[in-house]
């Protein structure tokens, strides 16, 4: 267990865990990068997870997925790997700017993973207020680790903190994701998107990729970093490899 249960109010409930999934690169053929994913006792993520927890924890649980994320994917071999570690950060607006870096660093300077392969993904960006967005930022390339604003979406109002702040990366949303290669509408949106993030020298991550037919649409506008069901779903306990082979990758 990272989480005890008392952070989560129902007293028999079993507590919250991380899983983790890969970020593959398809050009390199390798993960790029283990996300920490925050479940429930009966698989919530997220904001399902917040609205269980009273609002005065959020901050506090935000710093101790952090740590706890470093802690496991260290046990679970991330240190024998190229890949990076996303961690994230539910709350990024109550809680210091430098709390879930503070608490990453404290437990990579235990386990031996340094900042420079850390990247912190901001849920919900679009709501956060500018000055909180440049000091997140500001924060993690100052310790050497990465920016990542997660689930930009048809939302063009997500657009502008992108550019404004530079986060390293973006990942899109999986309801933009799904289906491209049976949407006219959601094609011409990402072959619009795509490039403009590049641009902007920001890396984007397409999540929601479920079948080959997808993995091809993206990789036809620029897009290289995956998640979804086709890489490898959120596993408790390990980090899961990659379900694309080179063959599929290149195609």
């Amino acid at each position: 267990m990272v989480l005890d249960t008392e952070d989560w109010q129902a007293p028999s409930a079993p507590g919250l865990h991380l899983a983790f999934r890969p970020v593959h690169d398809v050009i390199t053929s390798r993960v790029f990068a283990y996300e920490a994913v925050l479940r429930g006792p009966d698989g919530e993520e997220g904001d399902e997870i917040l609205a269980q927890i009273p609002a005065e924890r959020h901050a506090e649980l935000d710093r101790r997925v952090a740590a706890g994320a470093v802690t496991k994917a260290m046990e679970m071999g991330l240190g024998t790997t190229t890949a990076r570690l996303l961690i994230p950060i539910h709350s990024p607006s109550v809680a210091p700017a430098d709390a879930a870096l503070a608490a990453a660093t404290l437990a990579g300077q235990r386990t031996g993973l340094i900042p420079e392969r850390m990247i912190f993904g901001i849920h919900g960006f679009a709501d956060v207020p500018g000055q909180q967005l440049a000091d997140l930022v500001d924060g993690h390339t100052r310790a050497g680790a990465l920016t990542a604003f997660l689930g930009l979406g048809h939302d063009p109002i997500g657009f502008s903190p992108c550019v404004r702040y530079r986060p390293a990366m973006v990942r899109l949303d999986p309801d933009l994701v799904n289906g491209i290669d049976a949407s006219w509408s959601r094609r011409l949106m990402l072959e619009e998107l795509a490039p403009r993030l590049r641009e902007h020298g920001i890396r984007v991550i397409a999540d929601g990729v479920a079948h080959e037919g997808v993995l091809r649409r993206l990789r036809s506008f620029g897009i290289f970093h995956l998640q979804g069901e086709l890489v490898a779903p959120p596993m408790p306990g390990m980090l899961p490899p990659t379900r694309i082979e080179r063959p599929a990758a290149a195609a």
